[in-house]
């Protein structure tokens, strides 16, 4: 599946501080341009500027901080719930990536109360609060933010809050159905598209695949018949000089984009 996503989290209590202990972040996104010793910008139009970048990132509010300057990939996702329900379709952020078209995934759309805890489900803490964790199915007394746990019971009555959590497979459709997700995107103004794969550089569309990689067809990457895009969370505009070909006598082309030349693709994404 090529490399799968960074994950956009802080490394709590671990970077230098006066008392030590500040809470360093991590994988916040890829190099911008101005960090590069001779950076190679989009072309034919240049359309990034020096405080971009190409790739994009998961991440979850528990464990992140977004903004306008490190956005996080947006999923619309469906989690299967323990009890035999589903969340709902709704916005869900990428946990980390569990294969070429599944995800680990949160229900951001909402967060459950404690005492409403589905026995057997996994969250991931969100807030805090006066909630006994470790009484609700955290491994130890000592819970944080961003942990993920399995529900051995309903819970108490104490003011936290988590995020439902499951595994979901891409789907091409915006509104998914129990068990899978969909990731949005757009090329050179097109009209919003669904990736059936995603990874930190790649996204490809759905020609020449089943259109829903449900757990009967999980199999490898499909490329036959894919048009691919570079990945990114700024702009659709321009592309990226292929590799091994001279762009000056180039004949090659991909998805329509001139000759040598991938086009980009605009990851939908949050950035607060």
């Amino acid at each position: 599946m090529g490399r799968p996503l960074k994950i956009q989290k802080y490394s709590y209590n671990t970077g230098y501080s006066i008392p030590p202990g500040a809470n360093t972040p991590v994988d916040l996104a890829y190099p911008p341009f101005s960090a590069l010793t001779d950076p190679a910008y989009n072309l034919p139009t240049q359309t990034l500027n020096a405080d971009q970048f190409l790739g994009v990132v998961g991440g979850v509010p528990a464990t992140s901080q977004v903004s306008a300057t490190y956005p996080e990939v947006l999923a619309t996702v469906n989690i299967a719930l323990a009890n035999g329900t589903s969340t709902g379709s709704g916005t869900g952020q990428i946990i980390r990536q569990k294969g070429a078209h599944k995800y680990l995934v949160a229900y951001t759309a909402g967060q459950t109360s404690d005492g409403s805890f589905i026995v057997g489900q996994a969250y991931q803490i969100g807030v805090l609060g006066s909630t006994n964790w470790q009484g609700a199915g955290a491994s130890t007394s000592n819970a944080a933010v961003g942990d993920i746990f399995t529900a051995t019971n309903v819970g108490g009555s104490g003011s936290g809050t988590a995020y439902p959590v499951g595994i979901c497979v891409l789907t091409n459709s915006g509104s998914p159905t129990a068990g899978l997700m969909s990731i949005g995107y757009e090329s050179g103004d097109s009209s919003a598209a669904y990736a059936s794969n995603l990874t930190n550089k790649w996204v490809r569309d759905w020609a020449g695949s089943p259109g829903n990689y449900s757990n009967s067809n999980l199999g490898e990457v499909k490329y036959s018949g894919e048009l691919y895009y570079v990945a990114n969370f700024f702009t659709d505009e321009g592309g990226v000089a292929q590799s091994g070909l001279d762009t000056a006598t180039a004949t090659e082309s991909v998805a329509g984009a001139p000759a040598g030349y991938i086009p980009l693709a605009v990851i939908n994404n949050v950035t607060s």
